[in-house]
């Protein structure tokens, strides 16, 4: 199943140091969020959405990491902007 990822708002400063909220489309439709935060001490990865009512059920970490997969594989260069992969391409990927 193909979910389709959008960029609700990004805020990362340097490379170790960030906050990203992404919505999760399927259909058209928001079904889930994802918010992910890092600095030197800690990354953090939240779900927001009920991962078994899904088109596709999986665990919710399945979702963060499908999700952390397709915005770095998307990167032209391991530093380029998060924005600036969400302004040329659209992202999605699979469960």
């Amino acid at each position: 199943m193909t979910y389709e990822l959008t960029l609700k708002s990004a805020d990362v400063p340097e490379p170790m140091l960030g906050e990203i909220s992404l919505g999760v489309l399927h259909g058209g439709k928001e079904v889930a969020g994802i918010k992910l935060s890092w600095n030197r001490a800690h990354f953090t990865g939240r779900f927001d959405g009920f991962a078994a009512d899904l088109p596709v059920p999986a665990h919710p970490l399945a979702f963060v990491k499908a999700a952390a997969d397709a915005v770095n594989g998307a990167k032209v260069t391991p530093d380029e902007p998060i924005s600036s992969v969400f302004g040329r391409t659209t992202l999605t990927f699979n469960l």
